[in-house]
C-alpha cells in the first residue's frame, strides 16, 4: 500500500526556521513543504544544479542524454505529488521568498509492491541502478524494526548559498517531519562526499559502503568520479 500523507498533518506546513550569515548579514530562513505552484521552479533548480553536480550526474554526462535527464525529471516531479518533499527559502521582508534548496522526499513502506526496474535508456538504467543497489545493500526494515522509512530522491542547494550549512539544516528538517508522520527513521543513499558530510553534521550514520572502483566492476561505471568522491554510502538517522 502507497504511502499517503495523513489528514491529520497540515499541508502545507513550515517544518524548520534557522538563521545563517551571508555577506555579513543574519539571513533568516525556513524548510517547509513543497507545494504545487513551486514545483516548476523546484524541478529547474534541480534539472540544472543536481545533474551538473552530483558526481554520477557529473560523470556520466547525464545533461548530454535527454532522455535519461528527462527520466530523472519524470521521478522528481511524481514524488514531489506525495506532498512529502521540502523546499529550504528565504523569508524576505516584502513577504516574497527566494528558493534557495530542494529535498524530494518519499516514504518508503514495507508492504510496497515490488516492482523491477525497467528502462530502455542505459544511462538512467546506469543511475538508478547504482542508487538502487546501494539502497538495496541493508533492509532497512528488518534492520530497525519498522513498517516504513523516510527516502529521498535527491537534495540541492543553490550555488550561490553553498557553504551557509543550508544542506544540514534541509536534512535536519526530516526530524519533524519523521515525528508527525509517524515514522522512526529516514535512511538515504549520499552518492557524494559532500553530501556524506553533510548527513554526518545532521547526525545521520553509515549504513553500508561501496566505493565507486566496486560498483564499476558490479557495471556501473562513471568515469572519472574518483576526483570528486570515492564511495557511495547508505545512512540513517533514527527519530527518537
Amino acid at each position: 500500500m502507497v504511502f499517503t500523507r495523513p489528514s491529520s498533518v497540515p499541508y502545507p506546513t513550515v517544518w524548520h526556521r534557522f538563521t545563517v550569515r551571508r555577506n555579513s548579514t543574519t539571513i533568516s530562513l525556513r524548510v517547509q513543504d513543497l507545494t504545487e505552484d513551486k514545483f516548476d521552479e523546484a524541478l529547474a533548480l534541480l534539472s540544472k544544479h543536481f545533474t551538473r553536480d552530483e558526481p554520477p550526474c557529473k560523470y556520466i554526462g547525464i545533461n548530454n542524454y535527454p532522455t535519461a535527464v528527462a527520466e530523472l525529471e519524470n521521478l522528481w516531479r511524481k514524488t514531489m505529488k506525495d506532498k512529502l518533499s521540502v523546499i529550504c527559502v528565504e523569508d524576505k521582508d516584502d513577504g516574497s521568498s527566494v528558493l534557495v534548496g530542494v529535498n524530494v522526499l518519499t516514504v518508503a513502506s514495507k508492504d510496497d509492491k515490488e516492482e523491477p526496474f525497467k528502462t530502455e535508456d542505459k544511462i538512467w538504467a546506469k543511475l538508478f541502478g547504482a542508487v538502487d543497489l546501494v539502497g538495496r545493500s541493508v533492509n532497512i526494515f528488518e534492520r530497525y524494526g519498522v513498517d516504513k522509512y523516510l527516502n529521498a530522491y535527491g537534495l540541492v542547494v543553490a550555488p550561490e548559498w553553498r557553504g551557509c550549512h543550508i544542506g544540514k539544516e534541509i536534512l535536519k528538517a526530516r526530524i519533524p517531519i519523521c515525528k508527525a508522520l509517524g515514522i522512526k527513521v529516514t535512511a538515504t543513499v549520499f552518492t557524494a562526499a559532500a553530501s556524506q558530510a553533510v548527513a554526518k553534521k545532521a547526525g545521520f550514520v553509515d549504513l553500508f559502503e561501496i566505493t565507486y572502483e566496486e560498483l564499476a566492476q558490479k557495471g556501473f561505471v562513471f568515469p572519472g568520479v574518483e576526483k570528486d568522491t570515492k564511495s557511495s554510502k547508505l545512512m540513517a538517522l533514527t527519530i527518537n
